[in-house]
């Protein structure tokens, strides 16, 4: 099945008369083969998640703005997003945003449903992608306890669940480790669907993967070779090192909730450095990072300031947790509204506040009048950023901050929020990004953290 765009150009609806509709895409043409799989690179919010919504036909009946042009599947339009379950699937860039079952095993049975599959059939296909996906443990689970790379494997088992003939793979290697990144590459390389991928950033799993690159940039689509692709993410980090007296530290930690478990024997971060924590999908990274700012409790053991056990109060105000979803820290109507109740933290009169608010928006490449939820996912994480970075903690923890933004993206963030001597804690699954960045690596294997 041919997918085709021809002259395809789109801008959102502009919700204040005084600013001009911005152009997201201008004159688009790409066709992609029944067996051919595709990357578009781009930065943040350059419209690589619109392109994959006005794919799914989501763009523009849910998301006001001006379309032109037309999206062919073999060579016919379609009007609605449910004319396409027969034969494509989307897996989104932020899974929770679709997901609306209430376990597992149902999200799963959800598109079946739609088809009119047997009940045979549908309980076949879900024990199926549940086994390959390595979900059958999590059946019956609610999906808001799977960690941010299982949520991610259920999205690609969804989308995968219904057979389609087209797949677009929005920033889905984003979340997975590398076992899954290679499964998920594994699965575009066989070529029984066609594959269109937008990322962030290349990475080495994309080698060889695609037939053909582009980049989105300023609206259009351009070809990159993949050499040049590689040659752009490459990356290299320095900073000012401010070394402050300090220690955030834990030592002979036990977590446990049902069947998941979590030892911690020993870790210490230092202000000034910058330590990194790795392990597969699900081994207990967040878990461990909501320990250290007191969003959950240990059964056994102690987490200390400076040698000294600290309660939930000291902790939340010494370590600044950059959620892995933005979304899950984000409420406000817009940037200033969010940077300004960050800043109620301080004594500043109205014209200071909002001085300090300019400040940081030029600083993380922030519009302050900006609707702070309908900003690209990597925009969303520079304004997690900006709100920690305004509260001056000693201690941050960055959640797969790599994910959704350029390398060169993540780096100035973990530089801004380390300039003034934090500590800083990586949780990520890039093990080029962690080695040019971390000082010293922990990893969890098995339920402990070494």
């Amino acid at each position: 099945m041919q997918t085709r765009l021809e002259d395809l150009s789109f801008s959102y609806a502009s919700y204040d008369e005084s600013t001009p509709e911005k152009v997201l895409l201008s004159h688009i043409e790409l066709t992609v083969g029944s067996d051919q799989a595709v990357l578009i690179l781009g930065q943040p919010g350059q419209g690589k998640t619109t392109l994959a919504s006005i794919l799914s036909l989501i763009t523009p009946r849910y998301n006001s703005g001006s379309l032109s042009g037309r999206v062919l599947y073999d060579g016919k339009e379609y009007g609605s997003s449910g004319e396409l379950l027969d034969f494509f699937s989307l897996v989104p860039q932020n899974p929770g945003e679709y997901f609306l079952s209430s376990c597992v095993e149902d999200e799963l049975a959800s598109p079946l449903e739609s088809l009119g599959l047997d009940a045979g059939e549908m309980r076949k296909r879900v024990g199926s992608m549940l086994s390959f996906f390595d979900l059958e443990k999590y059946r019956t689970r609610s999906v808001s306890e799977l960690s941010g790379g299982e949520k991610k494997r259920l999205a690609i088992a969804s989308a995968l669940i219904t057979e389609p003939k087209v797949v677009v793979f929005d920033e889905s290697f984003d979340d997975l480790d590398d076992k899954w990144k290679s499964v998920l590459a594994s699965l575009i390389r066989s070529r029984k669907f066609a594959s269109i991928v937008t990322s962030s950033r290349f990475l080495k799993v994309f080698s060889s993967l695609f037939d053909s690159c582009f980049r989105l940039e300023s609206a259009e689509l351009k070809p990159v070779t993949e050499e040049e692709a590689a040659k752009e993410a490459e990356f290299t980090f320095s900073r000012s090192r401010q070394q402050r007296e300090g220690k955030l530290s834990a030592e002979n930690i036990v977590f446990r909730r049902g069947s998941f478990a979590l030892s911690v024997p020993s870790f210490s971060l230092h202000r000034g450095e910058i330590a990194a924590l790795m392990g597969p999908n699900g081994s207990g990274k967040s878990t461990f990072s909501r320990l250290l700012c007191a969003l959950e409790k240990p059964a056994e053991g102690s987490i200390m300031i400076d040698g000294r056990a600290a309660d939930a109060r000291t902790l939340m105000r010494s370590a600044g947790y950059v959620f892995q979803s933005p979304d899950c820290q984000l409420f406000l109507p817009a940037v200033r509204d969010e940077l300004s109740w960050s800043l109620d933290y301080y004594s500043l009169t109205r014209k200071e506040k909002e001085a300090r608010a300019e400040e940081l928006a030029a600083l993380f490449s922030l519009e302050l009048d900006k609707s702070a939820l309908l900003m690209s996912y990597g925009s969303r994480k520079r304004l997690q950023c900006a709100i920690y970075y305004s509260l001056d903690r000693p201690y941050y923890i960055l959640d797969e901050i790599e994910a959704a933004l350029s390398v060169q993206q993540a780096c100035q963030m973990v530089s801004l929020l380390s300039s003034r001597g934090a500590g800083i804690l990586l949780i990520a699954h890039d093990e080029d990004f962690v080695s040019k960045l971390a000082d010293r690596v922990y990893t969890i294997r098995e339920g402990v953290l070494e």
